[in-house]
């Protein structure tokens, strides 16, 4: 390679597990089709096993098979996949939901406010960790926001926000826009200390990297399966630990919340005592199905292997960024990240003709509030990133063209 390359200029990186990842990547076409999915902080591609999965499903529906207890297995195993992935003290502990937003919404409308009680949370969360929350604001909450410059979520700041009135703290695991990834054990630890509940938005981070919700003391945990999980719109889930699940009541009672949903005619039983009790009413089969699929998948190729992937691609991804003239958003420190690579360009310059270019060139990624947004996954090669790269390069060179 010529000196100015960036490939070649950057810190020699050895991706890990590049082998075992090989045979994995033909369970995704597009990868075959020379497309560069650079995009899974946005949405995830469906793998085969997914999309096979529901397919099956579907056309026994189509041929009027409906059994109902594979879909109850099906069901139940997609709760004992979640568990094991977060370490959940048991598959009792998760609800199935249809996105993040419902999920949180579920803590946010289940718990008992009082005037003056505070919740905390970043001022640049994505909306759906915001919007639960500001609707308690008719109950005398305060919605106390800590400023994210440049999108970075400080601990120190966050933690310096907490005062006697603050009943929650929510955050994302790994922030929508910067990348950013918070020090969750940390904070759990002083949230627990303060007797004080903490609830998580993981979608940015479950499936890219490991959350361990009993290490790191949380309270509870919202996840859609579209991003990282590779999963179908409309799926995700609801860790909720026993202490919060106990406080917590169902704002939305369904009939499947009844400990035996099918005594139709019981109404003042009690209800189940685990999570189902949040889900309402018929749940999405068929997403759950390929939900089912995705976890399978991710637990096949393996949790850790993924992790390690995930983090090295994207150091990879900033090393090369740096050689352009172009600011990398994203925090360096391997801990201080996940998938997510954002960039900025000089001068507040506007980033879409460059994004338009990068569509057209076959690399997909994401244009947020200005900003370019990576986000490679654990399947993502070496020679992907130094595509897309070179293709930004070209990008960047035509707009110094033009403007000449």
């Amino acid at each position: 390679m010529c000196s100015n390359d960036p490939a070649a200029m950057a810190t020699v990186t050895v991706l890990p597990y590049a082998q075992e990842t090989e045979p994995f990547r033909s369970l995704f076409p597009h990868c075959a089709d020379g497309i560069v999915y650079l995009d899974h902080a946005g949405a995830g591609p469906l793998p085969l096993p997914v999309v096979q999965a529901m397919e099956r499903h579907l056309r026994r529906r189509l041929h009027g098979q409906t059994d109902l207890s594979d879909e109850l297995e099906a069901v139940e195993r997609t709760r004992w996949l979640i568990a094991a992935l977060l370490n959940a003290p048991s598959p009792g502990t998760i609800a199935l939901m249809p996105n993040t937003t419902t999920a949180l919404a579920t803590v946010a409308m289940g718990l008992s406010w009082r005037h003056g009680d505070v919740i905390v949370v970043g001022a640049r969360e994505f909306p759906a960790n915001v919007y639960p929350w500001r609707a308690l604001r008719r109950f005398g909450v305060e919605l106390r926001l800590v400023p994210m410059p440049e999108g970075l979520l400080e601990l120190e700041q966050l933690v310096a926000a907490i005062d006697a009135r603050t009943r929650l703290v929510t955050v994302s695991a790994v922030q929508f826009l910067s990348g950013d990834r918070i020090a969750l054990e940390e904070l759990g630890e002083i949230c627990a200390q303060r007797g004080i509940w903490l609830v998580v938005d993981g979608i940015q981070a479950v499936g890219a990297v490991r959350v361990d919700v009993q290490r790191c003391r949380i309270s509870a945990l919202a996840c859609g399966g579209a991003k990282w999980l590779l999963a179908p719109h409309g799926t995700g889930f609801l860790y909720l630990a026993p202490p919060l699940q106990e406080e917590l009541q169902p704002a939305l009672l369904g009939w499947l919340a009844a400990e035996d949903p099918w005594n139709f005619f019981d109404y003042e039983q009690p209800l189940v005592s685990s999570a189902r009790r949040f889900e309402g009413g018929s749940l999405n089969v068929a997403g759950i199905v390929g939900l089912c699929a995705a976890l399978e998948l991710l637990h096949r190729y393996g949790v850790e292997r993924a992790e390690a992937r995930v983090v090295a691609l994207s150091g990879y991804l900033r090393e090369l960024l740096l050689f352009l003239p172009v600011r990398v958003q994203t925090p360096e420190p391997p801990e201080r990240r996940a998938g997510i690579v954002s960039i900025s360009l000089p001068d507040g310059e506007s980033a879409e003709p460059v994004f338009h270019f990068l569509q057209r060139s076959g690399v997909r990624c994401s244009l947020r509030m200005g900003w370019l947004r990576f986000s490679p996954h654990w399947y993502t090669t070496a020679g992907e990133l130094e595509y897309a790269v070179e293709k930004l390069r070209e990008a960047l060179q035509r707009r110094g063209d033009h403007r000449t």
